[in-house]
């Protein structure tokens, strides 16, 4: 288990605007490790955990693009029935509080990645392996 920054990029729901954005990163070799885009109109937090991170905020910059940053659980689990909720369990068992989550599982390899925010990232890392 690890501690990951997660970018936040508010970014205009419009057709295209997430291409540019992932084409501008993929022009530097920034690979999304965990992305979530919400359904929402207007303009919308678009929440990110790269591999480089300073390239990426490099990126934002020269692109004029809003952002913030957040510490986040970045959680390997397999991909069985119960893996996500033994670790939200162990999590609300120790008072911490799950805000959002968003994940991937790797079809075939039995495994699956959960970025987790939560109330307390710094608590969580120590019962969270």
């Amino acid at each position: 288990m690890a501690v990951a920054t997660e970018l936040s990029v508010m970014l205009k729901n419009q057709p295209g605007a997430l291409a540019e954005l992932c084409s501008k990163l993929a022009e530097k070799a920034v690979n999304i490790l965990g992305l979530m885009v919400p359904e929402q109109s207007g303009v919308a937090p678009v929440r990110l955990v790269v591999n480089h991170l300073d390239v990426a905020k490099k990126i934002f910059d020269a692109m004029g693009v809003k952002y913030s940053e957040r510490d986040v659980l970045n959680v390997p689990l397999s991909d069985r029935p119960g893996a996500l909720g033994k670790l939200t369990r162990k999590l609300a068992d120790h008072q911490i509080d799950v805000k959002y989550a968003y994940g991937t599982i790797l079809k075939g390899t039995g495994k699956a990645n959960v970025i987790l925010g939560v109330s307390d990232v710094d608590t969580a890392s120590n019962y969270v392996k």
